[in-house]
């Protein structure tokens, strides 16, 4: 696997981006653990959240369970007024009409000008042939899946397989909660970073998140938030991991508790800005301590940290 950075030579990957995605798809899962907040610290700017989501992205990708198919169709119950897209009606809008005969069917939300037809069209439909506008299909067909297999398989050393159907699903779990600036801010930053794979496949970090905004696949592996306008960009259950791109990214996610109340945190920070900006970052660790202890035996996943870099996490009490 290379590695190439800015336009750069291309190079084995360096220690300190082979330490952050390992740092994410290490991060222990929710089914045993109390909620977690970790912090890793850099000298520098850099795409470090992508980096840490992808790890987490990877690992996503060996669960049987982690996709959004199961609880799409009560999504599309429960949310009847939003418009749907179905794969195979283009531009069409439709809403959720019910059921006829124990099959789900969508009805079409705007009659065309020219149709003067009595009554709008009506589609019995499979869950995964629809979307709600704004958001990826849940499932693809096969040849449809992420192209990136390759460089998915070789990011982590005996990092496990691959589960091919999620290549071709939908998956809202990770979460990357982009910069302040905005969102195409935080996807400029990723697409500086890119990985070529033995087979000569090659992709930006932008590319292999999936992102929905970012990417032209009709599926997305991590979700993405935006910590400026307070909106994530589906809205699929809580994730159970959200990696904050910066100091302000870290405080909108942590102060946006009716959605991230439960949810793991992991927060890069360039410890290079403004020392009023750092020392917000301390306080609100400290207003914290009430509720969370400091992990004093630093975990194994992060156990070898590199040089230049530091990390600190805490665990509810």
């Amino acid at each position: 696997m290379q590695f190439s950075e800015a336009n750069g030579l291309w190079e084995e990957i360096p220690e300190w981006a082979d330490f952050l995605i390992r740092s994410g798809f290490d991060w222990p899962t929710r089914a045993t653990e109390s909620r977690r907040i970790g912090l890793i610290s850099l000298p520098c700017d850099s795409a470090a959240a992508g980096l840490v989501a992808l790890g987490a992205m990877r690992k996503s990708l060996q669960d049987p369970a982690a996709n959004d198919c199961s609880q799409h169709l009560q999504r599309i119950r429960n949310e009847r007024t939003r418009e749907l897209l179905h794969r195979d009606h283009g531009r069409m809008r439709f809403r959720y009409g019910g059921e006829i005969n124990g099959y789900p069917v969508i009805v079409q939300a705007k009659q065309p000008r020219n149709d003067r037809s009595p009554s709008k069209t009506r589609i019995t439909f499979q869950p995964i042939d629809v979307c709600f506008e704004g958001e990826p299909f849940v499932e693809v067909i096969t040849g449809y899946q992420l192209p990136y297999g390759s460089i998915y398989r070789e990011l982590i050393a005996n990092g496990g397989e691959i589960l091919e159907p999620n290549l071709r699903q939908s998956y809202s779990g990770v979460c990357l909660a982009g910069r302040i600036m905005g969102e195409n801010m935080s996807r400029d930053i990723m697409a500086g970073i890119k990985f070529k794979s033995d087979d000569g496949m090659q992709a930006g970090l932008d590319q292999l998140l999936s992102v929905h905004n970012w990417s032209r696949e009709k599926i997305s592996r991590v979700s993405f938030f935006n910590s400026r306008t307070k909106k994530r960009d589906r809205e699929t259950a809580p994730p159970w991991l959200v990696v904050a791109d910066g100091d302000q990214s870290f405080f909108s996610v942590l102060d946006y508790t009716t959605l991230f109340s439960q949810s793991d945190i992991i927060a890069t920070i360039d410890r290079t800005v403004e020392r009023g900006r750092l020392e917000a970052i301390v306080q609100k660790i400290s207003d914290l301590n009430q509720w969370y202890v400091r992990e004093e035996n630093v975990p194994s996943e992060v156990s070898c940290t590199p040089t230049g870099l530091s990390v600190a996490i805490w665990k509810k009490r």
